[in-house]
This record gives C-alpha cells, structure tokens and sequence, in this order.
C-alpha cells in the first residue's frame, strides 16, 4: 500500500509508540511478497544497533539501488549506518559514507545531511571526513545554505593535503559559477584546483579541474578553452568521477555549441548507460537532456521527446531541482509537441531558478521562454523577457555567443517590434564576437535576423539572398532550416514574389512535417494556405469591418488586450470580443496564428 501524499504515511506512522510501529513493521515483513521491502520492515522492526539488521539493510540497499529503486536504497543505506554499532569502526564509517552518497544519487538532502553528521561525529580519517563534506556539497546542489561556513569547514580538514584541497576548490568553483554568477573567479578556481592536483599526481583531481576549467573558459569565451578539454581528455578517466562530469560529456556539449548533433550523440549513448548503471539520477538526467538536445538540433523530433519526457519524470520523481529539465522540457516541446504546454515548462523553470538562486538556468529558462513568446507571436512580452536574459549573460560575463543563442531571437524581436537600429547593433557586435571566437554555427542564424531587417527596410531582394544562403548552410539542421525558410517566404511575400513564397512556405511545411515538429508544421502549412487562398494579403481579410481590422493589426503587431484598449479607447472586454469575433471569422484559433495571418501594424 502506498499513500499519493508521502506526509500523511509519514504522520500516521510518527504517531504511534515506537513498540506499536515495530510490532506493525514485523507484520509487514511477514505479509511483504518484495524481497528488499521485506528485508527494510524486519530491520525496522529491530530495535536499537543490531549488527545483524545493519547487514540486511546494507544487503536490501544494494538490491534496491541494482533495480533502480534510488529512493529506497537511500533509506536503506541510512538504516544501516545507523544500525551498525559505533565501535565497528570502519565499517561504521564506510557505511554512513555510503549513505550519503545514495542520498546524494537521489537528492534527498536531509537525509544526506543526517548521514554526513554521522561520519563528522565520528573518529574518521581526514579523507573520509573530506569525503562526507563533498559528497554533502553535491547533494546539497543549489539547496546548499551557509556554503561559506561549510566549505571553510572542508578546506579546514583537508589543511595540507593538496589532492583533497582540490576537491574542494571544484566544489567551489562550480558555486561561484552558478550561484554566484561570477564564471571569471570560478574559472580562477578550478585553475587552482589543477596545479594543486598536479603537484601530487592526482590524476582524478586533475581531470574533474581541467573539465571545469575548460567548461568556463569556453562561457568566457577564451580561446584556450579546446586545449584545456583535451589536456583533460588526454587523462586516464577515473570510473568515481560522476558521468556529467567527465571531460566526455563536456566535449559532447561542445559538439552540440558547434552544431555537431551526431557526434555528440555517439558520446553521449555509452555515458547515459554508464549513468544509469551507476544509479545517478542527476547525472542521468544531465546525459538524457544533452542527448535530447542533441536529437532536436538533428531534427529527430520524437527522439528528443522520448529522452526530455524520461529527464522530465526521473527529475518529478526526485529531489532534484526541476530548472534543468524544464529547460529542455521547454525547447523540445515548443519545437515538436505544443507550445501552451513548453511554455508551461519554461514558466515552471524560471520560477523554479529564481527560488534556488540558479543564474545560470535562470538565463537558459528565461532565454525559452522568450523564444516561445517570439515564435507564438508576442513580441512585446519575448522582448522583456529577452532583455533579462542578455542582462543576465552580461552580468555572468559569458563571452561565446554558441553557448546560449538569445542574440539572434533578440535581434528578430527587435525587428518585429520596429527597433531596426538595436537590432543592427546587436547583430554587429555578435557577429563580430564570433567571428573572432571561429563560432561559425553562430553566423547563420544571425543572417536569418539581417535578413529579416534587410526586409523591414525595403531591400527584399537582399533579404531573399541572405535567407537562400543561410538555409543552404543549414542542410543539416533541419529545423533551422525549416525555420529560415518560412522567414524566406515571409520576405517573398512582402516582395510581392508569391510563387516564391508559395515555395519556401511549401519546403518549410515538408520539413516540418517529416521531421514531427507539429507546431512549426502549423504554421507553415497555414503560412501555405493563406498564400494558395488569395492574390493579395488585403484581400485576406475583406470580411473584417474597420474596427476588427485594426484591433487584429494592433494584437498581430503584439499588443496586449490593454494595449489594445487603450489605443482604441474601449474596454478590455470590448477587444476581447472583437477578438473572438476575427478568429471565427478568419477560422483562426490563437495569436499565433492571427501574427501570420494579418500584416502587423506599420508592417
């Protein structure tokens, strides 16, 4: 029997005396047909340290995390630390460190932090003293409070032992970065961590600081960033190093900042059975969201599904933070599922990121959530969105623009809202910037938003050469090319080149549907039909009167229905209505669809 709410289980058993509930445990073990939960109701039967019950439940523990069951063998793991006699000496220990590791698998922080108070209440050595304070930091992720107090406590233990100092400047630096936001002196950090593991030969150390290292130099846009991840490369792997943090997987990021989907994939398949193996779950999840990534930019839509759903459900099913998934949740949705349900996601992410004080998911988030709004028609609600989130990098001083794309989403928003001068100088600055980083996966989507200014100015025939050569440079990334090539018809049309257009929107709607990215078929199949339909874009529209004709121009320019009331002098419920009115007259169904169907405002 299991409760939906784990409190109420929880509060029934507390309330009864401790001779009530292992009466009732010992009855459960009689009844349970479950091996391993048998084995946890006799030990929770015993009473007090019993050697006998710490060996079932470390026996039980290591059954449950075989099958996957995280949760349990945590439980199970703690039990027996906590059965184990102190006087058992290093078995004592080996145990309650064991526990906090399959706490920290899980993400169960408290009883991570009452299984590390077992091992520094205790005679340990130095280094698994230095070990339950790591491990602890780990599990802690972006929970960790008074991280100061506890991170001088480890460097403290570990005076003098330059391999465990390292360790912990990892540890720190991985703060600074995320929760601090200052990549600069995280960087600095984990170069400390290097020399120091270096000087004794600490292989392991060495490697997880050169990963490190080499992941904020390319933030920071050093370009000694490639030789740092091949220094670490180089390096024997050490199987204690936890997968998402392997030099591995970073060089499988990098593929992906590169455009390189299929290499990153044939790294990141034997990582994600190594994790799985391991009983990881957030590094489970991290491989499952690189991998999901990694199909959706090689336009295997419902691959990419397949692996956010299963990063999705593992992250619903822990304690771990919800910022990560939900980004990646977020992009895959929006690009093959729904986009009411990706931005959802990505709402859910930027909430959850601002709680635990996460800059970096925060960005990421933020940058999804703008990127919805964009492609959903809302210019004016993606803009402030996307200005948080430039302000956001800037403050990290993230220096690669192949890192997190905004640039180009800021760039088109700006042209949809009429801003052509900050959109030109935002796209000159980024091209520059990556130019001299040799970022060139960057340049092409870039050349999408100038062509899209190209066109707002008048110059067509400009625009049309910069979208025909970006969607040819594209070829290998279907969505993006599916992507420019409905701006190419968007800018045909507008230069009254209707056949071409017709055949762009036709190559768009193709690519969208082959590839099962359903809400960018949608689109291009309505872009199609408005093109097949009539001769004129006025001609669209000859059953709207005056008044609908200007609130729909107003809402597809991205106007809110206040916005819109205060233009045209009415109420909210009054443009509310007229709005229904042009979606049934037009047999439309959302702004999204109202942004493509009617020429914007001053358009």
């Amino acid at each position: 029997m299991r409760f939906t709410a784990s409190a109420i289980g929880t509060e029934l058993a507390t309330r009864l005396p401790g001779n009530a509930r292992r009466r009732l445990h010992a009855r459960l073990a009689e009844a349970s047909h479950d091996s391993v939960r048998r084995d946890r109701h006799t030990v929770l039967a015993a009473d007090g340290a019993d050697p006998r019950s710490a060996h079932r439940a470390a026996r039980a523990a290591v059954r449950a995390r075989q099958r996957g069951d995280h949760a349990l063998a945590a439980e199970l793991s703690f039990l027996a630390a906590q059965r184990t006699p102190h006087d058992h000496g290093e078995l004592f220990t080996e145990r309650a460190l064991t526990a906090v590791r399959d706490a920290a698998h899980y993400g169960d922080l408290p009883r991570g932090r009452a299984a590390a108070r077992l091992v520094l209440g205790h005679d340990a050595t130095p280094e698994q003293r230095v070990d339950a304070l790591i491990t602890l930091i780990d599990a802690s992720g972006r929970h960790l409070h008074g991280a100061d107090e506890l991170f001088a406590a480890a460097l403290h233990t570990a005076a003098g032992r330059p391999g465990l100092t390292g360790q912990i400047l990892i540890r720190q630096s991985i703060w600074a970065n995320v929760n601090e936001g200052d990549p600069r002196r995280a960087c600095a950090l984990a170069g400390q961590a290097t020399a120091l593991a270096e000087t004794v030969g600490d292989t392991t150390t060495t490697v997880m600081a050169l990963t490190m290292q080499a992941r904020l130099q390319r933030v920071l846009g050093h370009a000694d960033a490639e030789t740092t991840l091949g220094r670490a490369l180089s390096l024997p792997r050490a199987a204690c190093i936890p997968v998402n943090g392997t030099p591995q997987h970073l060089a499988a990021r990098h593929a992906l900042f590169d455009d390189h989907p299929d290499e990153a994939r044939t790294v990141l398949l034997p990582l994600l059975v190594e994790a799985e193996r391991a009983g990881d779950a957030e590094a489970t999840v991290d491989i499952l969201r690189s991998l999901a990534e990694a199909e959706l930019r090689a336009g295997r839509c419902a691959r990419a599904l397949h692996h956010a759903d299963r990063a999705q459900a593992l992250t619903d099913g822990t304690a771990l933070s919800a910022a990560p998934a939900c980004y990646t949740s977020a992009l895959v949705a929006g690009a093959a599922r729904r986009t009411d349900l990706a931005l959802a996601h990505a709402r859910r992410g930027v909430d959850t990121a601002r709680q635990e004080d996460n800059k970096v998911y925060l960005s990421r988030n933020l940058f999804a959530l703008g990127h919805l709004l964009l492609a959903t028609g809302r210019p004016k609600e993606a803009l402030e969105v996307l200005e948080e989130v430039r302000a956001l990098e800037e403050l990290q001083q993230v220096g690669d623009p192949s890192v997190l794309r905004w640039h180009p989403e800021l760039a088109e928003t700006f042209v949809a809202l009429g801003r052509l001068d900050q959109a030109q100088s935002l796209l000159d600055d980024t091209r520059r910037t990556a130019t001299a980083l040799g970022r060139n996966a960057v340049l092409p989507p870039l050349e999408r938003a100038q062509a899209l200014l190209d066109a707002a100015r008048g110059h067509y025939d400009t625009a049309a050469r910069r979208l025909t050569d970006a969607a040819d440079r594209l070829r290998h990334l279907p969505l993006e090319r599916g992507r420019t090539l409905l701006a190419l018809s968007h800018t045909e049309r507008r230069g009254r080149r209707r056949a071409s257009a017709r055949t762009a929107a036709q190559s768009a709607a193709d690519l969208f549907t082959v590839h099962q990215a359903h809400p960018w078929a949608e689109t291009a199949v309505h872009t199609l039909g408005r093109l097949e339909a009539t001769p004129t874009d006025h001609n669209a529209r000859p059953r709207l009167t005056p008044a609908e004709l200007r609130c729909a121009e107003l809402a597809a320019a991205g106007a809110s229905n206040r916005d819109i009331a205060t233009t045209l002098t009415v109420s909210v419920k009054t443009v509310e209505a007229t709005l229904t009115r042009v979606y049934r007259k037009l047999g439309l169904h959302s702004r999204f669809q109202l942004a493509h169907a009617i020429t914007p405002a001053g358009d």
